[in-house]
């Protein structure tokens, strides 16, 4: 399946990739309606979107009590059905990179990778995201960036470990 991967070397912050996701969910450019968060150390000028890394474990899944959460076939890509949703927000707890957001309706939100054509990958101008084929082996490094990321943005990590410090995570 394919996966979205970061190249942290491209990213500018700019915020496009998360601007574009939030208006394709609530037909509104609003950042905290947006699937990708954009994590920030100005002090070493490197910006990280931050999304679903499609776990093949899926915790957000195996949380949720009502199975609104599956995985799409076709995609791969973690899907709520708002229908089944009692808004219990297990999945969100359950989420160990804390990229599963709340809509402006209360559903949890997470990326549904667009149907299978990302849009924050199409308007990625510096080319820091890509929408490729992505193996088991491949994604230690995505887990361990992503993990750096949540707790960056929950504010246990404040600045950056070295392994990001040289930027050797792509």
């Amino acid at each position: 399946m394919k996966q979205i991967k970061v190249d942290v070397e491209k990213c500018t912050g700019c915020g496009q990739c998360a601007l574009t996701c939030s208006f394709k969910n609530v037909d509104k450019f609003e950042l905290n309606q947006s699937n990708i968060r954009i994590i920030q150390w100005e002090d070493i000028c490197l910006s990280v979107p931050s999304l679903c890394q499609q776990c093949s474990d899926t915790p957000c899944i195996v949380s949720c009590p009502t199975e609104a959460i599956s995985v799409n076939s076709a995609t791969g890509a973690i899907i709520i059905d708002t229908d089944l949703c009692t808004q219990c927000y297990e999945c969100q707890e359950a989420c160990r990179y804390q990229v599963i957001h709340t809509t402006l309706d209360g559903y949890p939100l997470t990326c549904d990778l667009c149907g299978g054509t990302p849009k924050c990958v199409a308007v990625c101008f510096p080319g820091a995201l890509r929408f490729e084929e992505i193996h088991d082996a491949e994604k230690e490094p995505f887990k361990v960036l992503a993990s750096i990321l949540s707790d960056r943005a929950s504010g246990k990590l404040v600045s950056p470990p070295a392994e990001l410090s040289s930027r050797s995570v792509t």
